[in-house]
């Protein structure tokens, strides 16, 4: 960001203030938008903005207030936005900490096969990747728009903090469709990828486009479903979402959490085991970082082993107060996969899940559920597409029956087994 030293300057100046940081992002996308697969436009984006912090100790506490500037502001406009940060940073009264200090300056690029490919070619095999999975009649991409990211973060503070993490992802955001006589199905997709792998966005896709025109034949059912439920990436990364955050210092300083290190999410007699690792880096996940917002170093923790919570994760603020050691603000999930593959576990008649309208994961009511807009019921012999039904649980007694697959799937922030088949869930 162009007017970083001014704003570090203007910081390192400011009456009153103990310590600073500042959070700056620099963007480069490249962006192709494509309708019913004609490319109709090109674009080209650069966007930077920076997110300060003023912090100030008094009547023995500790305040902090925020702001954010943009790459146009002048100093005038910082000194303002700074001084106003102060006066609120004055009325805030939290416990004392420190920020993250440190000595050496750092730079580095987040690993990944993006890194010094040219832009317009790595949007150009996201799009023919895409576009190579219709391949069925009467379906296809309505709209298609892929964004060829280069994402430059910088944070710098008063304790000597001044370090530069450059990372590459691409994105898709796609309206796969099918047309009949009847009506017009569609579905839409975003994906986020730390690196690029055509011919698994292929697969994607095509599966997507098998879906959307299994939406258009799906039926209410008329009969009962009782069967255990298989769970796909979406859903996975989501319960696991919830799970992870019981961990976080954050939530166990403000006594939110539900379970404790020590305390068991599975009992002994759990089918699969969960041994879940938070990960600051995590191969091709577009989550992954080398430092947090505050500049703490990320690293890996394991949380959960055999089912028991044996660590707790998170930030240098929180790590404090409890008297941890900090991991920092780290994303990735990182869930160990389980023996059994998925050819068995379809083997056996199961309700798979393919959209829901979001899986609910309540930890407070012990509650896992949600309502399916389209899932695949097997009988054992028949595979039909369903819809308009709902399921739900009770979270502690659905992880002891979880099966989790020998073949894993990277979806975001979640790593992990790529389908989970969950027992004693009520479907109506």
């Amino acid at each position: 960001m162009k007017n970083l030293n001014l704003i570090e300057n203007i910081l390192s100046k400011l009456i009153g203030a103990d310590d600073y940081s500042v959070f700056a992002t620099d963007t480069d996308s490249y962006e192709l938008f494509f309708v019913h697969g004609k490319l109709e436009t090109v674009r080209k984006s650069v966007h930077s903005s920076a997110q300060a912090s003023v912090y100030v100790d008094h009547d023995g506490k500790r305040g902090c207030a925020n702001f954010g500037i943009g790459v146009s502001a002048d100093e005038a406009e910082i000194t303002r936005k700074a001084n106003e940060a102060l006066a609120r940073a004055n009325m805030i009264y939290d416990e004392n900490y420190s920020i993250p200090s440190d000595s050496q300056p750092f730079d580095k690029t987040v690993g990944s096969n993006l890194c010094g490919k040219d832009e317009k070619q790595i949007g150009e095999a996201v799009a023919n990747a895409v576009m190579q999975a219709c391949r069925k009649d009467d379906c296809g991409i309505n709209a298609l728009e892929v964004f060829v990211t280069k994402r430059v973060s910088t944070v710098r503070n008063s304790r000597g903090v001044d370090k530069t993490q450059t990372k590459f992802t691409v994105s898709i955001e796609a309206i796969p469709t099918c047309d009949s006589e009847e009506e017009s199905v569609e579905l839409f997709e975003t994906y986020t990828y730390g690196s690029l792998d055509a011919d698994a966005i292929t697969r994607e896709i095509e599966a997507r486009i098998e879906d959307v025109s299994a939406r258009a034949q799906a039926i209410k059912p008329a009969f009962k479903i009782d069967c255990p439920v298989i769970l796909n990436p979406y859903e996975i990364r989501t319960l696991f979402e919830e799970i992870t955050s019981d961990a976080d210092f954050a939530r166990i300083y403000q006594r939110a959490n539900q379970h404790s290190v020590g305390d068991f999410w599975q009992t002994s007699a759990a089918k699969d085991k969960l041994n879940v690792t938070m990960r600051g880096i995590m191969k091709d996940s577009p989550a992954s970082a080398l430092f947090d917002r505050d500049g703490t170093a990320l690293c890996d923790r394991k949380i959960i082993q055999q089912g028991q919570i044996v660590a707790g994760y998170g930030s240098h603020r929180f790590a404090q107060y409890l008297g941890e050691q900090p991991t920092g603000a780290i994303a990735c999930i990182d869930v160990e996969c389980g023996n059994t593959p998925i050819s068995e576990m379809l083997s056996l008649p199961h309700l798979e899940c393919v959209y829901l309208s979001g899986l609910q994961v309540d930890l407070y009511n012990d509650y896992i559920g949600g309502e399916i807009r389209l899932a695949y019921y097997f009988d054992g012999q028949k595979r039909i597409p369903v819809t308009g039904i709902a399921m739900s649980g009770k979270l502690s007694e659905v992880l002891d029956t979880l099966t989790l697959s020998k073949e894993s799937a990277l979806l975001g922030a979640y790593r992990g087994p790529e389908k989970i088949r969950l027992e004693k869930m009520n479907v109506f």
